[in-house]
């Protein structure tokens, strides 16, 4: 008898072995998915140039465990706007084509780099990595636009800038238009540059696409005048995030209870003579105003930007 039931003993052994082997994948997307839907996912409370503004396209979510391509847009802009450079979330166990959705949202850098614009540039991305693996585990790698230098230089300069041009009695309007002047004034269009990109031969440069570039060098791309405009605007708490299409950026701002546009870029037009001239045609303007100035150059997707539609 003592035999028979090892012999027994030993079979039921090779029995569960063989279902574990073959099953092992199902078993382990198992375990793993309950625990994910345990998993407690949390952001630090000490987060740095946070916006907290309400927009249509993406909103902050404290949910990590994703239930709609929404959920992930959502997640993706809070991750990036509380400057995280590393961070996991998950897919609910209900959202069967998650995966899916994410390998396609992780290789859309139009979509990716829409939500950029929605945080503010200190906690933008310069690249972006995602590992999601098969049982919906999603984590992140970012690297930052900006570095703690930069950061700290451009923070020091906008200070500099203040205490020389702003008034405790000046409007917001007149703050804005303060600083557009200033970077206007101080700068130039970096068109060497912007014709190596237009022609895919960009030598690359650690000014003129940053706010580092109009602020401290004398010279910017358009994303460079965006990015120091909307740092700014988000020290003075106005509302405001940055458009953009394939060719150009400029800034959406919210004052006066509507929202208007803003583009420092073609208010600092590029001159045959190298003189350096100074307009507000594209200083806070409706949607209207900036079709008829320029239908082409300023298309933008109205699904990304619906504010900017009725400004």
């Amino acid at each position: 008898m003592k035999k028979i039931s090892n012999v027994l003993t030993v079979l039921i052994f090779c029995i569960i072995f063989i279902l574990c082997f073959t099953y092992r994948e199902d078993i382990a997307n198992f375990v793993m998915q309950s625990v994910i839907q345990n998993k407690e996912v949390t952001l630090p409370n000490d987060s740095q140039n946070l916006n907290n503004y309400e927009f249509a396209f993406v909103q902050e979510t404290d949910d990590f465990h994703v239930k709609s391509k929404q959920d992930i847009l959502n997640a993706i802009y809070t991750i990036l706007n509380h400057g995280m450079d590393n961070f996991t979330f998950y897919c609910d166990k209900e959202y069967k084509s998650c995966v899916d959705d994410l390998s396609l949202i992780s290789s859309d850098q139009v979509l990716l780099s829409t939500i950029n614009n929605f945080v503010s540039p200190f906690n933008s991305y310069e690249k972006i990595y995602f590992k999601i693996s098969s049982y919906g585990e999603v984590n992140l790698d970012i690297d930052k636009l900006y570095t703690d230098a930069d950061i700290q230089a451009v923070n020091n300069k906008i200070a500099e800038f203040e205490k020389n041009n702003i008034k405790n009695s000046m409007s917001v309007r007149d703050k804005i238009k303060a600083f557009h002047d200033y970077l206007i004034n101080n700068s130039v269009y970096d068109k060497e540059r912007a014709d190596e990109i237009e022609k895919g031969q960009d030598s690359g440069g650690p000014y003129s696409h940053k706010a580092t570039g109009p602020l401290l060098h004398g010279i910017a791309l358009c994303s460079g005048y965006s990015d120091a405009m909307k740092i700014y605007l988000d020290k003075l708490g106005v509302p405001n995030y940055k458009i953009s299409n394939t060719n150009h950026i400029w800034n959406l701002v919210y004052i006066d209870g509507k929202w208007l546009h803003l583009d420092l870029t073609w208010d600092d037009p590029v001159t045959s003579d190298g003189s350096n001239i100074l307009l507000d045609k594209f200083f806070l303007i409706t949607n209207s105003q900036l079709q008829k100035l320029d239908p082409s150059g300023h298309k933008f997707n109205e699904d990304y930007y619906p504010e900017a539609i009725n400004s």
